[in-house]
């Protein structure tokens, strides 16, 4: 919603600029708005930027020609302004601390502030009309979806291995020889002359062989790695676009001037 009355100070006429800018996008016109500064290096600033009416309290070509001797030309703004006393009083002050005052009436029925503002030479009043022309631009939006995945198993295979170890075994050969036929004159049967471990007529041996077992141990014999990598190919869309354009045509002895100003950025490179 508009206010009638809108009044403010800045510190910088940066920030001033940026505030009529987003007035103006708001609906006030640029005529409505006044600014209020003491020194005129300043209002100059703001003039460069702007078409804004500036106000210079300490201008000295200003001061001979709106106030009197008595009255202060600050004092005699404020007063024209629809705002209170309090309001003038505190505005004044900031102005002359080295603020910039902006005050838009849009509905302004005063009209003393117009005294300083320059006369505009009136411009003929034309009648126009705006017909706009619409065209189809292509822009391109990317999606990722999934496509297929990868899926990597493992499971144990089982082979049968034939391995050849070779072992050692003892074996006992017994040899008999014929003996000497001597006369033994004390041998005695029951007392025979060869003792065993156990001292029994028997002789043990014990007979030794090697025998293989299997013994299975895991280890690594591969690794699997596994890498995913973005590549990129360039993919040809064809898509049909629709474009406004217009014809004009002369009918009996109309005088029709056309200003072709449609120079596009893309067909200026």
């Amino acid at each position: 919603m508009k206010h009638a009355i809108i009044s403010e100070v800045f510190d910088q006429p940066e920030a001033l600029l940026n505030r009529t800018v987003d007035l103006k996008r708001e609906g006030y016109a640029e005529e409505d708005m006044y600014v209020l500064v003491k020194r005129a290096d300043v209002a100059d600033a703001v003039r460069r930027q702007s078409k804004l009416y500036v106000l210079v309290t300490d201008e000295p070509g200003t001061v001979a020609s709106l106030v009197t001797s008595s009255e202060r030309p600050i004092e005699r703004w404020l007063g024209s302004m629809r705002l209170t006393k309090e309001q003038q009083d505190r505005f004044a002050q900031e102005v002359e601390q080295g603020r910039l005052f902006l005050y838009v009436d849009a509905d302004r029925g005063d009209q003393s502030l117009e005294a300083g503002r320059p006369k505009m030479k009136s411009e003929p009043e034309t009648e126009e009309q705006t017909l706009a022309l619409h065209e189809e631009r292509l822009t391109v939006e990317k999606q990722a979806v999934q496509t297929g995945e990868v899926v990597i198993n493992r499971h144990v295979a089982e082979t049968v291995q034939e391995i050849e170890v070779p072992v050692r075994r003892e074996q006992v050969h017994v040899e008999r020889t014929p003996g000497s036929e001597d006369v033994l004159e004390d041998y005695d049967f029951n007392q025979p002359g060869i003792r065993t471990i156990d001292e029994g007529d028997h002789l043990r041996i014990q007979v030794i062989e090697e025998r293989a077992f299997i013994v299975k141990r895991p280890v690594v014999v591969e690794e699997i790695i596994v890498r995913k990598q973005v590549t990129e190919d360039v993919k040809t869309m064809t898509e049909t676009l629709r474009k406004e354009e217009i014809e004009v045509t002369e009918v009996g002895q109309a005088d029709v001037t056309i200003h072709d100003q449609t120079t596009r950025k893309d067909e200026t490179r």
